[in-house]
């Protein structure tokens, strides 16, 4: 993903001679992953005196002004922030422990809501002083660490609950031993902490250059490596992950499906008609959950990719292709409540207790098919499985 300052309001840059080579802070870049290079290429100005001294900057903006895809970042960063905090409160409804499948999802919309926040399109710093709060607003605030972080914790999760969701369907038992809430909760904190590490690069390559927040590797091939790093860390090894998940997951729900009912031993180990419709429905909704990601932030990883290792120039990111690219990205923070309301039954009917104000008696998840917080195969708890079908089926 694009590692520079992920700014709204067009692009005025200034590249430097020097070694590292800097980018100025009016850089505007704009995506997930990837970087909208603004619009107007501005000179760097500098107030000298009749003694060639240079005066101190101080704080200054860059007018706002809006732009196609600034309105269209607006509308779904609104989106996002309403329907994944929708997501939830209907989770946290719920009178009962939240399963795996629930906490993961709530995790999800956590990343994905603190995303939607991060992406309003905002006024960008033009000059500032060389100080301690002027050096951490460049670090952390101009150069979107936030919002990357974020990014990494959404990608992570949706990981997560693919290989979650294979471990329940493929290996019950061990996947009773280890998805429990503490884990669960355990493994969503460590995602965080991963993605928080692997952002501190942004802490490193963003500095403060006559007055502007610049941007710079120390060498090309450090650029190139971070650049692929972030490809392959971000992108390449999550999305294969996520696949691989979801084939072993359907091979196992069909492979199921298919016992023969006929011997009495057969009959007593197939699993429930109504449990594995109703489980199949949720693997379903979570694979279109992942080919919306896949969609959602190929164009933009792959053409930053080709940025970092010389591929492309600047020029790219200037383009009303690119532009596209990064507001594509950006769907993905607002399209996971929408797939969960087209494609879950129970979160339907939670949304309108929730619009109705009626008080929860849920006891049953929203999401998972069953209550897998139970230390009860999950092929054989017959009753629980009729029980909950009546709701998902």
């Amino acid at each position: 993903m694009a590692r520079m300052e992920m700014n709204i309001t067009g692009i005025s840059a200034t590249i430097m001679t020097d070694t590292p080579p800097l980018v100025s802070s009016e850089f505007d870049i704009t995506s997930s992953g990837l970087s909208t290079f603004g619009a107007n290429m501005s000179e760097n100005l500098t107030a000298t005196n009749s003694t060639d001294a240079v005066l101190p900057a101080v704080w200054s903006w860059i007018p706002f002004t809006w732009h196609w895809w600034e309105v269209i970042q607006l509308i779904l960063a609104i989106a996002g922030i309403i329907g994944n905090s929708l997501v939830m409160l209907v989770l946290f409804r719920v009178k009962r422990k939240l399963c795996s499948t629930d906490t993961l999802i709530a995790g999800l919309a956590l990343a994905d809501f603190l995303t939607s926040v991060f992406i309003i399109p905002h006024a960008q710093v033009k000059t500032l002083p060389d100080t301690i709060a002027a050096q951490l607003y460049c670090r952390i605030i101009h150069s979107s660490s936030l919002m990357w972080t974020s990014i990494c914790a959404s990608i992570f999760t949706l990981t997560t609950i693919s290989i979650e969701r294979l471990m329940a369907v493929r290996y019950p038992f061990q996947f009773q031993h280890f998805f429990t809430s503490r884990s669960t909760s355990l493994v969503i904190g460590g995602i965080w902490l991963i993605s928080l590490v692997i952002n501190t690069v942004s802490f490193y390559v963003h500095y403060i250059v006559d007055g502007e927040c610049a941007f710079g590797f120390s060498t090309p091939s450090f650029q190139k490596f971070i650049g692929v790093f972030y490809f392959i860390a971000e992108y390449l090894v999550p999305v294969s992950v996520m696949i691989l998940a979801h084939v072993f997951t359907i091979r196992t729900l069909r492979e199921r499906a298919q016992v023969k009912p006929y011997s009495a031993e057969n009959q007593s180990q197939r699993p429930n008609k109504h449990f594995l419709r109703a489980r199949r429905r949720v693997i379903e909704m979570l694979f279109i959950v992942v080919v919306i990601f896949i969609i959602c932030w190929t164009p933009d990883q792959f053409g930053f990719l080709a940025f970092t290792v010389g591929i492309i120039d600047f020029s790219h990111f200037n383009s009303p292709v690119y532009r596209s690219f990064v507001v594509l990205a950006f769907v993905n923070s607002c399209a996971n409540p929408i797939i969960y309301a087209a494609r879950n039954p129970n979160f339907r009917q939670a949304l309108k207790e929730l619009f109705r104000n009626v008080p929860s008696i849920r006891l049953q998840s929203v999401f998972a098919a069953i209550d897998e917080t139970s230390n009860v195969s999950t092929d054989t708890s017959a009753s629980k499985l009729y029980s909950v079908d009546k709701v998902v089926v």
